[in-house]
């Protein structure tokens, strides 16, 4: 499952029917298979800024997407894609060779990276009116951002000096970046926090050199290990207003990976796969009703993804495919329903998708 791997390897690396909006009585969550693909969705092709690749990463309440795209010279290029502008090309700082966007807030504000050719990478923040601002450092030469709330808090992660360990960082106007502090004395890293500003998900390696592990966090009691499904390493890649995180983790049967919901009173629970236990699946977003979207073998494509959504009522549906697609996956989702995520063309280029709920 060649897209699957690479998105859950990469952010590793990096060191579907509504719920009750009031919490249910606890239970284990249950990964439901799903025989086919929902109709319930239509499906939209973003386009690109003039190249052959766009990545999304998040979607916010108003449908605004954000990601990176080529342009027809090659380079990639943050971006913000709206249904009646269409893709934005956000730029680059002065200097800077490439850009992504990571995070969007309701307001629109943007938080992701710029590249400087010296290999090092700054964290940014795209105001609504395409402003960029760098968020500086904790010390050392780089910092990326990828996550903001709606409180325009702005979380990733920064090298206090060269060559050390990534720290997390949670980003104010007011307070500038603030050190969120170590796991275990080694890497961690932010990627989601709630609109709170109380808690925090992303991952933290367990030693120096080891596996990463999902962790939760917020200012008082520091770092939480939020373990995994059986075998390291386990990644934490959103949190929604209830303290329900998703992600995904390796596990005995298949190392790498299977998605997860976790909550605080049922722990880590595998969401499974659309073709059994031997499948893989990966989770990258969560609603605050609880739905939940990301990829998946299927019985009928075992060596591909494909995007699916989630709930507690209807579990695990496939999407529809993108005519021609190869591979798909969903990356985010907003409360009304509204997902994006990639597919793959036979040609090797990669689309950004919207599918949108039929009401």
């Amino acid at each position: 499952m060649k897209r699957l791997a690479f998105q859950a390897v990469a952010l590793l690396t990096l060191v579907a029917c509504d719920e009750p909006t009031s919490p249910a009585a606890p239970r284990s969550p249950q990964a439901d298979v799903a025989l086919g693909p929902s109709s319930r969705y239509t499906i939209t092709d973003i386009g690109t800024l003039g190249g052959a690749f766009t990545q999304v990463s998040r979607i916010n309440e108003k449908g605004q997407v954000v990601g990176g795209s080529t342009t027809s010279s090659g380079d990639l290029h943050a971006f913000l894609w709206t249904q009646g502008s269409g893709m934005i090309d956000l730029g680059t700082l002065l200097g800077s060779t490439g850009s992504f966007a990571w995070g969007i807030d309701d307001r629109g504000d943007v938080a992701g990276e710029v590249d400087l050719p010296s290999g090092d990478t700054r964290a940014v923040l795209w105001t609504a009116d395409h402003k960029i601002q760098d968020l500086g450092t904790l010390g050392g030469p780089s910092a990326l951002a990828l996550g903001i709330n709606n409180g325009g808090e702005v979380v990733g992660f920064s090298t206090p000096v060269a060559g050390g360990p990534t720290h997390g960082f949670v980003w104010t106007a007011q307070g500038g970046m603030v050190d969120a502090g170590t796991f275990n004395g080694t890497n961690t890293r932010l990627r989601t926090i709630d609109n709170s500003g109380a808690t925090g998900a992303g991952s933290g390696n367990l030693a120096s050199g080891g596996n990463s592990r999902a962790v939760l966090w917020n200012p008082t009691t520091g770092f939480q290990d939020l373990g995994n499904l059986g075998e390291a390493p386990s990644f934490a890649a959103r949190i929604n207003g209830r303290g329900q995180v998703v992600g995904f983790s390796s596990t005995a049967l298949v190392g790498c990976c299977h998605a997860f919901l976790w909550t605080k009173a049922t722990g880590m629970v595998d969401l499974g796969t659309l073709n059994g236990p031997g499948g893989l699946a990966d989770a990258f977003d969560i609603t605050d009703n609880g739905q939940v979207t990301g990829s998946t073998t299927t019985t009928a494509d075992p060596n591909n993804s494909h995007a699916y959504v989630w709930s507690q009522t209807a579990g695990m549906q496939q999407l529809p495919d993108l005519p021609g697609e190869i591979d798909s996956g969903g990356l985010g989702i907003n409360d009304v329903g509204q997902i994006i995520g990639f597919a793959d063309a036979p040609d090797g280029s990669t689309h950004g998708v919207l599918w949108t709920p039929m009401r």
